[in-house]
């Protein structure tokens, strides 16, 4: 008799109209996709990541979670970076990162993680797994693999042309005396100190002279790494500036790889300025400390990008005696 009344009370409260069953939760969803499988060293990848999830329930901005091994460094985007891609038209719950990796290899777009919460007040977060990417490095051959270290003392340096360089000077002097014996007519002048006039030097023979300085320094013995590698940078820099009239200076390393590219410098030349700046960015913004092999081959880069962009004199026609030579571009493969 007690044990019935028991189950009876049991099953009142079980249809009493304030008692509910537990609901079970929502269904969140993260899918993310990366615009291809693989890139190469300093390529920046669009990532989209979408929170898949059921009317009533509110997600936060996803987080990337750090995994195990080597991953990509992830750039949020704005909202509405990805429209312009897919169709114009701003996606709900997509957002965007930009991925960039420096080393070759396997490397993985880190697991997403989204907090959630359901109208009914239960809540929850949603994790997504890694991504693998596969990064490869622009050189193309055992043939570019990086040289030794120069020392200082032994930068080859191409001969000056001296013949080219006297006859420009001559003929900015004979412009200066004709206009000073025209002005002299008109009024006397007083007298003027006498102009001594040197030849600017070429782009790249300004190029080693400041690469020379740089390693004789003493950054590398005191431990200056980053202002080693800040210095490295601007000389590139102030070369490709000089060498093909460019403002680089003030640019980024993306915008001057772009001008790079619109010069049409060729294939190697790209491939070569593209690890150097990926390699000097990472030591001057991530706060990467190279050993002294990944400091040596950002050296030997920077001499590269000269040595395969640099200005030639082209060798005088046979039997042209005297004629002065006119220098032209070297020739760029691609």
């Amino acid at each position: 008799m007690r044990r019935a009344l028991l189950l009876a009370l049991l099953g009142g409260l079980a249809t009493f109209p304030g008692a509910r069953a537990e609901e079970p939760a929502p269904k969140v969803e993260i899918r993310v996709t990366a615009e291809a499988s693989k890139a190469t060293v300093g390529d920046r990848l669009r990532v989209r990541v979408q929170v898949l999830h059921p009317e009533g329930v509110t997600i936060s901005e996803p987080v990337p979670v750090a995994g195990e091994g080597s991953s990509l460094l992830l750039e949020p985007l704005p909202r509405g970076a990805g429209d312009a891609k897919d169709g114009g038209k701003e996606e709900k719950d997509v957002f965007y990162y930009r991925a960039q990796a420096f080393e070759t290899g396997t490397s993985q777009i880190p697991a997403f993680r989204v907090p959630w919460r359901a109208a009914s007040g239960g809540e929850g977060t949603a994790t997504s797994s890694p991504v693998p990417v596969e990064i490869i490095s622009v050189l193309k051959g055992p043939q570019d693999a990086p040289a030794d270290l120069k020392p200082p003392a032994e930068i080859p340096r191409p001969p000056f042309p001296w013949k080219w360089a006297i006859l420009i000077a001559l003929g900015i002097l004979a412009a200066g005396a004709a206009l000073f014996a025209w002005m002299r007519r008109k009024r006397p002048l007083p007298s003027q100190p006498e102009l001594h006039l040197v030849p600017a030097l070429p782009a790249h023979e300004q190029a080693y002279r400041d690469l020379e300085a740089l390693l004789a320094g003493s950054l590398l013995r005191e431990g200056k790494i980053k202002q080693f590698h800040v210095e490295l940078a601007e000389i590139v820099k102030r070369y490709v500036g000089a060498r093909f009239d460019l403002e680089a200076m003030e640019r980024t390393s993306e915008e001057i790889l772009q001008d790079l590219r619109s010069v049409r410098v060729g294939i190697e030349p790209m491939g070569v300025a593209r690890e150097f700046f990926g390699a000097t960015d990472l030591v001057k913004f991530a706060r990467f400390r190279p050993v002294e092999d990944e400091i040596r081959r950002s050296v030997d880069r920077a001499y590269r990008i000269v040595d395969l962009t640099k200005l030639v004199p082209a060798a005088p026609p046979a039997g042209a005696g005297a004629a002065p030579p006119s220098p032209v571009s070297a020739e760029m493969p691609g």
